[in-house]
């Protein structure tokens, strides 16, 4: 079953990528993340787990991406490098 917890690791692990490329930020988008982890159609329950591990992950940096034309719940531009990655 997934999780929070799951869905934040993920989270974590694409910000340890794309920081190791050297990318200024990454853009994650919910229903994205969901279908990489569920590979089923969405489940309203599982989605919210997807959508508090974003919040969760999320810096003063961080910015909401707001796109009425598309039908995700969320999505975010996570700014790197990330101070909680260089522990």
């Amino acid at each position: 079953m997934i999780s929070t917890d799951r869905f934040r690791q993920e989270i974590r692990s694409r910000l340890e990528v794309a920081a190791a490329r050297g990318c200024r930020n990454l853009i994650i988008d919910a229903k994205e993340l969901y279908h990489a982890l569920c590979k089923r159609p969405v489940f309203s329950p599982w989605m919210v787990f997807c959508c508090n591990a974003m919040r969760a992950e999320m810096t003063e940096a961080d910015n909401l991406i707001f796109d009425y034309a598309n039908d995700t719940l969320l999505t975010v531009n996570y700014k790197l490098p990330r101070k909680s990655l260089c522990k």
